[in-house]
């Protein structure tokens, strides 16, 4: 599946703003937590970054939902191919020390909330970090549909392709936590 996405950051007060209108205006169709574990080759845990790496490997569980995703092409590009791979609830750990033994055994955790949105037949994805880190995401499976004709209807501005790099290398330093497979039980189980 090839997925058209963009995303930005949002203040709390636009934050706020934007989940009232989206309350208002439509329907709710998915809340959760997420944890992810992002195991993309070329991780290096000093810099706590990537060198350039066409890959995106992540393990995902949603509230009950677990899967492994694979996005393919540049972190920057609009529109990428993802392969998922859903597994059992519970699967996580031990999907988790099947890329560790294959040598996907670096990366990032990443853990927030997410308000997902059905909205002129778009995905509308809003999500908080922490009491002061938000962000938002446009998403269509539609090659027809314009994510960018959204976000400029709701006056918001996607990142450029500097501004998301500079936004992912200051989240990795300053809102997640390097990946170990202890660190992941733990938070699994709170």
């Amino acid at each position: 599946m090839t997925e058209i996405e963009i995303r930005g950051k949002l203040t709390k007060e636009e934050f706020y703003k934007l989940e009232y209108f989206l309350e208002k205006t439509t329907k709710l169709k998915d809340t959760y937590k997420r944890l992810s574990v992002d195991l993309s080759p070329g991780f290096d845990p000093e810099t706590r970054s990537w060198k350039q790496s066409k890959f995106d490997l992540r393990l995902k569980k949603s509230g009950n939902s677990e899967k492994i995703s694979l996005k393919v092409g540049e972190f920057h590009l609009k529109e990428r191919e993802e392969i998922e791979v859903k597994i059992k609830e519970g699967e996580f750990l031990d999907a988790l020390k099947l890329l560790e033994t294959l040598g996907f055994n670096k990366g990032m955790i990443y853990f927030w909330e997410s308000w997902e949105y059905e909205y002129q037949d778009f995905e509308v994805k809003i999500s908080k970090y922490s009491d002061s880190y938000y962000t938002w995401e446009i998403e269509s499976d539609d090659p027809v549909k314009d994510p960018n004709e959204l976000a400029k209807t709701l006056s918001l501005k996607p990142y450029t392709e500097e501004e998301y790099k500079k936004a992912i290398d200051w989240e990795n330093q300053n809102v997640h936590k390097l990946y170990t497979l202890e660190l992941v039980d733990k938070l699994l189980k709170e």
